[in-house]
């Protein structure tokens, strides 16, 4: 099928939809037996060693942070900043009080957002896909669940993808998450478009697929492991297993 026939605008996730995050450009850590590759290493050394932190007790409370917040994302859909995650996990530490407390937050947050876009790398033929889109005349955008905004801008510039995408909506601007419709309005009022017109592209399910297609967007599923498509409702258009396999059907 031809995806973009008729449209007047395509919408990309971000995360393992356009870039990855290459975890050979992390630092390794071992945690329970493990080794995994993690910002941990980086963001303890800049800002807790000296505090007498253990990477332990940090590795703790980022630990029951996660789990706490994801609860709260699930059960509400609304954004929680990066910086009010790391707000919580300098209390639970009880290393930082008032505004010392806050500037350490904004430190922690800023460093682990750093590192991340530092090991963002794009997607195979990611550029060939959008520069495709800008050639058929089509609008583009990004919508990306993603708790700190400016690190979205420093992905896409480290990437070499920030000269194609103008319009970005990132969840913690907008105050709510992908599958919330609101997300989604954000960028067509940007373009003064209804769903029919356009097209979202991305690798949740739920988030992308089925938050999209139940507006009335064509919807684009990467589904890498060829999974059976998860909901009962509103499946997507088009299932690929890579974001290049867009290039026969743009």
């Amino acid at each position: 099928m031809q995806l973009l026939d008729g449209k007047r605008a395509i919408f990309f996730d971000l995360f393992d939809t356009l870039i990855r995050i290459d975890e050979s450009r992390l630092p390794g850590h071992r945690v329970d037996g493990r080794r995994i590759y993690t910002t941990v290493p980086l963001v303890h050394e800049q800002h807790l060693a000296e505090r007498d932190v253990s990477t332990e007790d940090f590795v703790a409370a980022l630990r029951e942070t996660a789990r706490e917040i994801s609860r709260e994302k699930r059960a509400s859909l609304d954004e929680v900043p990066a910086v009010e995650r790391w707000r919580r996990v300098v209390a639970r530490l009880e290393v930082a009080e008032g505004s010392e407390g806050e500037a350490l937050a904004a430190g922690l947050a800023e460093s682990h957002a750093r590192a991340l876009a530092a090991a963002a790398v794009p997607v195979e033929q990611a550029r060939e896909v959008l520069e495709r889109v800008i050639e058929r005349g089509v609008d583009l955008a990004l919508i990306s669940n993603f708790d700190h905004t400016p690190a979205a801008d420093w992905i896409l510039e480290g990437t070499g993808l920030a000269d194609l995408i103008e319009k970005r909506v990132i969840s913690e601007a907008v105050g709510v998450r992908k599958p919330d419709s609101r997300i989604f309005h954000e960028a067509l009022e940007h373009f003064g478009l209804e769903p029919a017109d356009c097209v979202h592209v991305g690798d949740q399910a739920r988030a992308d697929a089925w938050g999209a297609g139940q507006l009335g967007f064509r919807t684009v599923w990467i589904s890498r492991h060829t999974e059976p498509y998860p909901e009962a409702e509103h499946p997507p258009t088009l299932t690929v297993t890579r974001l290049a396999d867009l290039l026969m059907h743009l």
